[in-house]
């Protein structure tokens, strides 16, 4: 077979009086598949036999590399990593857990037989000159690189035999940059484990319980600097997650904890690790939080493609796919609640004595939020009267936004109840109570100044707003249409169809939501002249601050957008 022929099928070639195929590894997998080629013989000597069975050993290697990428697939974070010799990808507390794994399998190291020595005293001076050893790692005999690297190996890092001039040894050795964080922290913890090792050991063979406390290796020990925390009871990450969990759904309940909590409580066991002690938490820990946070896709435990998936993995898909982390307000509120449960482990003198202060981001508003302008009332409000008969909810939601100035969810969870007359005033009570003082319990407000009674505007009554409110009869809610959303507010579904709706009226500007209805009202109200602190009461805004935000004095109220 010529060259130019030879060029239609690649990899097919002669070799001695018979044909082959063969394809390189794909570099995704050359750290799994020791070969640098497989190569498949085609069982024949005639050219037309073997252009005939190429095609189906061909493809028999691409099985052979789709059930390599299967398997690199079904690996953790920590397992593809080290399978990849990319240990600079694993977190502190994956570098934690595979010594931790490492360390358990070591257990004879700390229980030595006495019979292969002539005495105690002699097994007791084979230890000391390991530790001796320990504390001077410059030497050529480095014992705590040695058991670095073999540990890297049995975990299932990237190695290789070390070349010994032409030949090589047969013992493997890691593929690892030694000056990268992540390895000099492996060698620390090496150190460490090593030599709790070998204190354990001493106090095996003298039945003294001399080891030093270490959070990791020796949680129970109750000597050296930390001999205070050693006498506490060793407290799991798990455990704090499942004990604040139950106490703040005993406060709170189940809806509101999970809401807040849940995405945080997988972030901090998958990170910290979830049988590490909880004294040994650092601000480095915290730290480690806070980038992961800022790392994690939107929605990661909804969409399909993340399903199945730890939280480092679906990091790791979302940037490999370009998606942006969580947004900074998001991740602020999530440190935030590290802080409290850190402040909970230490009122609870668990030992922790980290802090998350000073990590919480706040994002930069992208757009500014105005008011609608009295023309765009007017376009908006002829269009919704079509509302008003067949979907009253979709008409007087809205009216009552403009002349108001209430939230969506203060307006969205109003009973029929809550429209009083007060001295021939007729007004709207936004309270979390009934008429006889009873907690509702569907009913939420923002803060405390958010419970107020607000008169309606006259244009509201000519409108025909008391008309609605009586046609509702005993209806123990206003707007008895809207069902509660995820987090038990009414206006969740409301405000989703507003948003639809203003789009398709041609209201597409980003600073116009809902929300515009109060922006608006606070100008109205600095239009009218009315005094600051009677708007902040109206508004129910907490601070003078506060208020301040809103209003850009571009809108005021024209009674004919709800003329009958």
């Amino acid at each position: 077979m010529d060259d130019i022929e030879l060029a239609k099928y690649p990899g097919l070639h002669l070799r001695g009086s018979t044909y082959y195929v063969r394809k390189r590894v794909p570099v995704d997998l050359t750290h799994i598949e020791k070969r640098e080629q497989i190569r498949l013989s085609l069982d024949t000597s005639d050219k037309r036999v073997a252009i005939r069975r190429y095609p189906a050993k061909l493809a028999e290697i691409e099985r052979t590399f789709t059930v390599l990428r299967a398997a690199l697939q079904s690996q953790g974070h920590a397992e593809g990593a080290l399978a990849a010799g990319k240990l600079d990808k694993l977190t502190r507390h994956e570098i934690e857990a595979i010594v931790s794994a490492w360390w358990e399998k070591r257990s004879r190291h700390r229980q030595p037989h006495l019979s292969a020595y002539d005495s105690p005293e002699e097994l007791l001076a084979e230890l000391e000159a390991e530790t001796a050893a320990l504390r001077i790692p410059d030497l050529v005999a480095d014992p705590i690189g040695h058991a670095t690297d073999q540990l890297l190996v049995e975990a299932g890092h990237r190695a290789q035999a070390r070349k010994l001039g032409r030949g090589q040894t047969q013992v493997r050795y890691p593929v690892v940059d030694r000056a990268s964080e992540q390895y000099v922290y492996l060698r620390q913890l090496v150190r460490r484990a090593l030599e709790q090792e070998l204190a354990l050991a001493r106090d095996y063979v003298t039945q003294r319980s001399d080891a030093p406390h270490d959070p990791i290796f020796n949680r129970g020990g109750l000597g050296g600097a930390h001999e205070g925390l050693g006498r506490q009871q060793a407290h799991t990450v798990e455990e704090w997650v499942a004990q604040y969990r139950a106490e703040r759904e005993a406060l709170l309940g189940e809806e509101s904890t999970g809401r807040k909590y849940g995405l945080l409580f997988r972030v901090v066991r998958e990170v910290l690790g979830a049988q590490t002690p909880v004294q040994s938490i650092s601000r480095t820990h915290c730290v480690e939080v806070f980038n992961f946070l800022k790392a994690l896709p939107p929605n990661v435990t909804k969409l399909k493609r993340y399903k199945g998936l730890t939280l480092t993995e679906a990091v790791a898909v979302a940037k490999a796919g370009g998606a942006k982390g969580l947004a900074a307000n998001t991740v602020g509120s999530y440190m935030q609640g590290l802080s409290a449960m850190l402040r909970w482990a230490q009122d609870a003198e668990w030992g922790v004595r980290a802090s998350a202060k000073g990590l919480v981001e706040t994002r930069r508003n992208e757009v500014q939020r105005r008011g609608f302008t009295p023309d765009e009332l007017t376009k908006l409000f002829a269009a919704l009267t079509a509302y008003r008969q067949e979907q009253p909810t979709k008409f007087w939601v809205p009216a009552l936004a403009a002349f108001t100035g209430a939230r969506a969810g203060e307006i969205c969870q109003l009973r029929s109840e809550d429209v009083i007359d007060v001295g021939g005033v007729t007004c709207l009570n936004l309270s979390e109570f009934d008429a006889r003082g009873e907690r509702v319990e569907d009913k939420r407000l923002k803060t405390a100044a958010s419970e107020r009674i607000l008169p309606l505007h006259p244009a509201l009554i000519s409108a025909g707003f008391l008309d609605f409110v009586e046609r509702q009869g005993n209806q123990a809610r206003l707007f008895p249409d809207l069902m509660p959303g995820p987090k038990l507010n009414y206006s969740h579904e409301f405000s989703k169809w507003f948003g639809r709706y203003k789009k398709g009226l041609g209201f597409t500007e980003r600073s116009l939501v809902f929300h515009s209805f109060r922006h608006g009202f606070k100008d109205a109200c600095a239009l009218a002249e009315i005094g600051d602190e009677t708007t902040r009461a109206l508004g129910g805004w907490a601070t003078i601050n506060q208020a301040s935000r809103y209003g850009n004095l571009v809108t005021c109220f024209a009674p004919q957008w709800l003329a009958r």
